[in-house]
């Protein structure tokens, strides 16, 4: 009730699904999750089929992207959209364990700050890797400082 409650008060005017190429989506129940890419935007949508509940862009220059770092027992990266002081965090995550059950996963974290208000996860099975959007970073002259965890145009 009370992630019904915050997605219905933050809600956009309802748009057509993300135009583009998709880098993410999932169902989440009876909604879509999406994020999408196009012309140096990345966009994030919720909600039914077409009719999105909320609907955000972001230029893909300051979207903060997580890529996986590397180490771990299953790949993961993560993508997060702001919006009137919430932040919507979409992850990924693929197991390396081929005996894995559930090899893919994902969902949205809503946080509030530092304080999460909801974690939806995607239906399983429903999950799409989010890989693409290092490439498309990396198109546009970004590269990934381990170091810093940050982005920079500050290539070697």
């Amino acid at each position: 009730m009370r992630t019904a409650l915050l997605l219905t008060l933050l809600a956009a005017p309802a748009h057509a699904a993300c135009q583009g190429d998709e880098a993410f989506s999932c169902q989440i129940g009876a909604k879509t999750l999406q994020v999408c890419y196009w012309k140096g935007m990345l966009t994030y949508s919720f909600g039914p089929e077409g009719k999105p509940d909320l609907f955000l862009n972001e230029r893909l220059e300051t979207v903060a992207f997580t890529p996986w770092p590397g180490i771990g027992s299953s790949l993961w990266e993560t993508v997060a959209f702001q919006n009137d002081g919430y932040t919507y965090e979409v992850w990924t995550s693929v197991e390396r364990d081929p005996e894995a059950t559930e090899p893919r996963s994902g969902g949205v974290r809503v946080l509030q700050g530092d304080q999460t208000v909801a974690d939806l996860i995607c239906d399983r099975g429903t999950a799409t890797p989010m890989d693409t959007l290092y490439d498309l970073k990396a198109g546009i002259g970004q590269c990934w400082d381990m170091n810093a965890q940050a982005w920079t145009t500050t290539c070697n």
